[in-house]
């Protein structure tokens, strides 16, 4: 399934939702998950979340929390676009919050570091409409289960991380 993705994804298009539920399906029915396991922007949209729910009653799975980091759109601008990642060896900086030492340089090889094409203002206001239009209305579905816990999503990493924990204890 996953390569099947992958066709759709190089031809730049969206993965149908029946693709990936089967992906998500696959992996939730690994030995590791059994104890607890963590999806990450996903799902995106309520057609998403309602065939999570169906799948996961199915596998005897319940779903225990939802976190969302409450960000403001500036700021998920900035931080997006200020990202940057070394073209050799695929390291990370941000030229705000992780600074490499040298400007334009990796701090681990000495690669040119990249702005991503995906990481343009542009893009970045695009996905945000669309994130307000299908992945929004996931908060109130969330939140009428009872399993929606909201974070500021402003703070520093170090105090978002503890915040997070502190929330699924």
């Amino acid at each position: 399934m996953g390569m099947e993705a992958k066709g759709y994804m190089d031809a730049g298009k969206l993965v149908p939702d029946s693709t990936i539920i089967g992906i998500i399906k696959d992996r939730l029915a690994e030995s590791d998950c059994k104890e607890g396991f963590i999806l990450d922007g996903f799902p995106r949209t309520l057609t998403q979340a309602e065939a999570l729910e169906n799948l996961m009653k199915g596998m005897g799975i319940a779903l225990d929390k939802v976190i969302s980091l409450n960000v403001p759109d500036e700021l998920i601008v900035g931080r997006i676009t200020g990202r940057r990642v070394c073209a050799k060896c695929g390291a990370s900086f941000h030229v705000e919050f992780n600074p490499s030492k040298v400007a334009d340089v990796c701090d681990y090889c000495g690669g040119e570091l990249m702005t991503r094409k995906d990481d343009t203002a542009e893009t970045v206001v695009s996905r945000l409409e669309s994130y307000h239009m299908q992945t929004a209305p996931l908060l109130a579905y969330y939140k009428d289960m009872g399993v929606l816990l909201e974070l500021d999503g402003t703070k520093d990493v170090a105090d978002v991380t503890s915040d997070m924990f502190a929330l699924l204890k």
